[in-house]
């Protein structure tokens, strides 16, 4: 039986430019401040307060000119997609959870409205739901995030 795949990229954002940016350094330990999945298409999907402040589909991400984005690629099934996408239909539109985003962070509860992420918790749960990486996504952080999935796709031949 032949099993058609695709490359989903989750792209990291490591910016050292704005106050909100050295916030989110700081407050994570880590320089990777934001998260993006790319569809085979090029586009992105996620939400980003950046931009529209919503689960959104764009041609682009958010950028700056101190940007660099490292790029983790996935293979996944032609069902595993289909999954992904239908999660993202779900959610467009939902909005950016500041206040769970904060009051998750300072308290040891976790707090989430139930109809607004943040980027690498969106893209946590959507894994989840697609089936292509369980993930623990209660306050997780982009740097968490990538920290998890570059393990997933390391090869034993890399050490």
């Amino acid at each position: 039986m032949y099993v058609t795949t695709r490359t989903i990229k989750v792209a990291f954002c490591r910016c050292r430019k704005g106050w909100r940016n050295w916030i989110i350094r700081k407050w994570t330990g880590s320089d990777i401040i934001h998260a993006e999945v790319v569809l085979p298409d090029g586009s992105f999907i996620g939400i980003s307060p950046d931009d529209t402040g919503r689960v959104r589909r764009t041609n682009s991400p958010i950028m700056c000119s101190e940007e660099t984005w490292e790029i983790i690629e996935m293979k996944i099934s032609q069902q595993q997609f289909k999954m992904l996408l239908c999660f993202f239909e779900m959610t467009h539109g939902m909005k950016y959870d500041w206040a769970g985003l904060i009051l998750s962070h300072l308290t040891s509860f976790y707090i989430k409205h139930d109809s607004k992420w943040y980027c690498s918790q969106w893209i946590a749960c959507a894994l989840t739901y697609a089936g292509i990486h369980p993930l623990f996504y209660n306050k997780i952080n982009p740097g968490k995030l990538y920290d998890i999935l570059k393990v997933r796709v390391c090869d034993v031949s890399d050490w």
